[in-house]
């Protein structure tokens, strides 16, 4: 299976979400999760909590470079950028991640 990392904003740390924001998170995580059951490697890194680990990537820091923090989130899959400045679909996330077709056919479902 492939290694999916999520590099992402400060968020709703103030404690005020847009509900549009807070509602694309919960179904980030939810797919997480989802992925996590599956055997796929998922490493969400928040901005706030884990700085130590945008300064090792040399793509996530070069992304933030060139783009700015507007970048994130930034979906990495084994090494590539796969999405910038927004989050996956569910079926793009799990097309990325090498799910079966069976199980794309269940993310592809929930988008109609």
């Amino acid at each position: 299976m492939k290694k999916v990392e999520f590099y992402e904003p400060a968020g709703c740390a103030s404690g005020i979400c847009d509900p549009m924001i807070e509602a694309d998170l919960l179904r980030i995580e939810h797919m997480v999760k989802d992925l996590r059951e599956r055997g796929v490697s998922v490493t969400r890194y928040n901005v706030m909590d884990d700085m130590p680990s945008f300064m090792e990537s040399f793509i996530v820091k070069e992304a933030i470079a060139t783009k700015g923090i507007e970048c994130l989130p930034l979906t990495i899959v084994d090494g590539k950028i796969e999405m910038m400045g927004k989050y996956p679909t569910d079926f793009a996330l799990a097309r990325w991640a090498g799910l079966s077709w069976s199980d794309l056919e269940i993310y592809a479902e929930r988008e109609k």
